[in-house]
């Protein structure tokens, strides 16, 4: 979406819930027809509803809506960085009271909005952000009806696809650097190809390169990862020029 079409949230709407497209380790993405009351225009969205990490209560992951709870553990070094004001609410994360770990879960995935907010505002090839609600993402859909954008890793590329999509990243990847944001967990599963083009998806983890100590290092990790899946396919990669031209860009 190159620009926000108004009536996705402003307008009256209904949603029509076609099921789960995808589900990971930290949430579950269902294909929704969002259709306008007025006129009948309509779109496809992706909603994103993350996985919940502390399950008490028999039938809670039912009424949530979602299949299972969340799988990703030890995310302490992610949240470096990511401040709580309030006195209080430091004490209640120190504690790991219930409250502590709701707030936790809250600024955990509200992360994910804000960031590719700011990414699509900066020109980064990221899924439109349409809205953001306690623990559900609405966000541009990529793909059409009959499938949804294939992960990289799953992309049936040949040989000239394969370099015009390593160019497409290396692009993506100073444009991120430049916000200031290191995607935290990037590899060829949160990377779609759609039509020749390559997005970056799945940004709840990732990290103020200037304010987390270990920004760099993630940032490093995004970079290595990506540069072996290309050279593994016979792509020519040098990933610590690849990390050099990148850091450029901060």
């Amino acid at each position: 979406m190159s620009e926000h079409p108004d009536w996705l949230v402003r307008e009256p709407f209904h949603d029509i819930d076609h099921g789960v497209i995808k589900s990971g380790k930290e949430a579950q993405v269902n294909l929704v027809e969002r259709v306008a009351d007025d006129h009948g225009r309509s779109c496809l969205v992706a909603r994103k509803r993350y996985l919940p990490r502390h399950v008490t209560q028999k039938g809670q992951l039912e009424a949530m809506g979602v299949q299972r709870a969340s799988t990703f553990r030890h995310d302490v070094e992610y949240r470096e960085g990511r401040q709580f004001r309030k006195s209080r609410d430091r004490r209640a994360i120190e504690r790991m009271s219930t409250h502590g770990k709701k707030l936790l879960q809250d600024r955990w995935t509200g992360t994910e909005y804000d960031v590719m907010t700011r990414l699509w505002r900066h020109g980064v090839s990221v899924p439109y952000p349409i809205s953001y609600a306690d623990d559900v993402f609405d966000l541009e859909y990529v793909g059409d009806w009959e499938q949804a954008a294939p992960q990289l890793n799953a992309a049936r590329l040949n040989r000239a696809q394969l370099a015009d999509a390593f160019d497409q990243l290396r692009v993506g990847l100073r444009a991120i650097t430049a916000t200031g944001v290191a995607h935290g967990d990037l590899s060829a599963y949160n990377l779609l190809w759609w039509d020749d083009r390559l997005w970056f998806i799945d940004f709840p983890q990732s990290v103020d390169v200037a304010a987390n100590l270990q920004g760099i290092d993630f940032l490093h990790r995004d970079v290595a990862n990506v540069c072996e899946w290309f050279e593994r396919r016979g792509v020519t990669v040098d990933a610590d020029e690849v990390f050099a031209d990148v850091l450029s860009f901060m």
